[in-house]
C-alpha cells in the first residue's frame, strides 16, 4: 500500500466541520493531544506566520511542534519537530498503527477526513517523541476545526476577514463566532484584530469563558520600524517590556502577526518565556512564501495571498519598497474572489501572466480569468503551464511577483529548490 495515497484517498471525504468523528478517532488515538502544551492560532490571515513565530519561540524552551496547513511542496511539511520535518516512516508507521481504526470508523459513520486524520497524527507524532510544546494552526474556521480537541494554553485570532462565507457565514459577526469557538475556559486570548463587529462578538465569547482578551491594538506599540529587501527592524512595546526585533521578514503585515506572539508568549506564565526568548525567537523566523524573495538576478517574490484581505496586506507592503515595480505571475482557485483580488493586484502592476495553479479539482482556467484581467491590467497573457510561463518571465524582466495561490507559489519554489522551513537554518 502506498500510505501518501491512502491519506490522499481519504480527501474524497472533503471537509467535514463536525467535531463528532474527530473526538471519536482521537480518543482512539489516546488523546496524544493532552501530551504536550499548546498555542492555537486561527484567522482569516496571518495564522501560519504567527505559530511559526509562536514555534520558533518555544523552540528556545525545549521540544517543540508545528502544525500548518497546507504544504508548499511536500506533504511532509504539515508536521514538524526540532526543526525536521516527519519522517515518510513515521507516516507509515501511524497509518499502519490505525488504518483498521480508519476503516472501522467508516464502517460505523463515516471514517475521518484528510485533515482528521493528519491532524491526529501530527498529536501522536508530536506525543511520541515526547515534545514539551505545540504551536497549532487551525485549518478552516475554529469552532468546528478538527484541531479544535486541544485544550491550549493561549488561543491566538489574528485577524478575520471574508472567506469561506459558504462555511463560516456571511457577516463578519458569524465568521468571528467560528473562529471564536477555539477560546477556552479561562484560558487567555490574543487578538489581532480591531474591527467592531469582530471585537464585539470575540469579547463576548471571552466572557462567557471567564476570561479576557489581549488586543494587539491596546496592549502594544510599534516604534522605529524600519523595512529594505533584507528584513525589518522594529521596537514593539507591552505592558511587560519592549523587545528590539531584527527579522529577515520583509512583509509589513507580519508585524501584527509579530505583536500577536509576543503577547501570546508572554501569556505563557507557566513555561517562563524570557525577553530574550522572544528575541531570539522571531529573529530567527521566516514564513515561506510570504513576500520571499527566492531568486536576485532578476529578482523573484513570492506571497502565498490568495484573498481580497491578503491582497490589500500585500500590495501596502510593496508599496513601501520603492525599487520594485514587478510584472505579476498569478494562478487563482474556484473558491476565491478572483475579481476583487485582481483589481486589488493591478496598484503595483500593469502587467499580468495568468496560469494554472497544482490543484486539479480546484484551480479556475487561466483563459476564464483574461477577460477580468484585461478590466485592471494594460498587458495580459495567458501561459497555461506555470513552468513555462515562469521561466519565460525570467528571461524578460527584472521584477516578478508569482501570487495568487499557495498551489502556483508551491511549483515555483520547488523549480527553485527552495527552502521550505520557517526559520533561519
Amino acid at each position: 500500500m502506498d500510505y501518501l495515497d491512502f491519506l490522499y484517498g481519504l480527501k474524497r471525504e472533503g471537509v467535514k466541520l463536525d467535531l463528532g468523528i474527530m473526538r471519536e478517532f482521537i480518543e482512539m488515538v489516546e488523546h496524544p493531544e493532552r501530551d504536550f502544551l499548546s498555542v492555537h492560532v486561527a484567522g482569516t490571515n496571518g495564522k501560519g506566520s504567527t505559530a511559526a513565530l509562536i514555534y520558533n519561540i518555544l523552540s528556545q524552551k525545549g521540544s517543540s511542534g508545528l502544525y500548518t496547513s497546507p504544504h508548499l511542496i511536500d506533504f511532509n511539511e504539515r508536521i514538524l519537530l526540532d526543526k525536521e520535518f516527519i519522517t515518510n516512516q513515521k507516516i507509515i508507521e501511524f497509518v499502519e498503527k490505525y488504518y483498521d481504526t480508519i476503516v472501522s470508523l467508516s464502517k460505523k459513520s463515516r471514517n475521518p477526513t484528510f485533515f482528521e486524520t493528519t491532524t491526529a497524527m501530527a498529536f501522536w507524532y508530536f506525543s511520541r517523541m515526547h515534545a514539551k510544546y505545540g504551536s497549532i494552526e487551525v485549518g478552516l474556521g475554529g469552532r468546528l476545526d478538527s484541531t479544535n480537541v486541544i485544550t491550549p494554553e493561549v488561543s491566538v485570532i489574528t485577524s478575520i476577514g471574508y472567506e469561506h462565507s459558504d462555511r463560516l457565514g456571511c457577516s463578519l459577526d458569524a465568521i468571528a463566532f467560528e473562529k471564536g469557538g477555539i477560546i477556552k475556559n479561562g484560558k487567555p486570548v490574543v487578538l489581532g484584530d480591531r474591527k467592531r463587529d469582530v471585537v464585539r462578538t470575540i469579547e463576548k465569547i471571552a466572557s462567557i469563558r471567564n476570561t479576557s482578551v489581549k488586543n494587539i491594538w491596546d496592549k502594544t506599540d510599534v516604534l522605529a520600524k524600519k523595512t529594505d529587501r533584507k528584513g525589518m527592524s522594529l521596537t514593539i512595546v507591552t505592558e511587560k517590556s519592549e523587545y528590539k526585533i531584527k527579522t529577515p521578514m520583509t512583509a509589513d503585515y507580519q508585524v501584527n502577526n509579530i505583536r500577536c506572539a509576543i503577547l501570546a508568549a508572554e501569556s505563557l506564565e507557566s513555561i517562563g518565556i524570557t525577553k530574550g526568548n522572544i528575541i531570539r525567537g522571531i529573529g530567527r523566523s521566516v514564513w515561506p512564501a510570504r513576500m520571499e524573495i527566492i531568486w536576485r538576478d532578476p529578482t523573484v517574490m513570492v506571497d502565498a495571498a490568495h484573498n481580497p484581505p491578503a491582497a490589500h496586506s500585500l500590495v501596502s507592503s510593496l508599496k513601501q519598497i520603492d525599487d520594485f515595480r514587478p510584472v505579476l505571475l498569478i494562478g487563482m482557485l474556484k473558491d476565491k474572489d478572483y475579481f476583487s483580488f485582481l483589481r486589488i493586484m493591478s496598484e503595483v502592476s500593469d502587467s499580468v501572466v495568468l496560469t494554472l495553479p497544482d490543484e486539479p479539482q480546484r484551480a479556475i482556467e487561466p483563459e476564464f480569468l483574461r477577460p477580468w484581467a484585461e478590466k485592471f491590467f494594460k498587458n495580459v497573457r495567458v501561459i497555461r503551464d506555470p513552468k513555462e510561463a515562469y521561466q519565460l518571465l525570467k528571461d524578460e524582466h527584472h521584477d516578478i511577483l508569482v501570487t495568487g495561490s499557495i498551489y502556483l507559489v508551491g511549483i515555483i519554489k520547488a523549480v527553485e529548490h527552495s527552502p521550505v522551513k520557517p526559520f533561519i537554518s
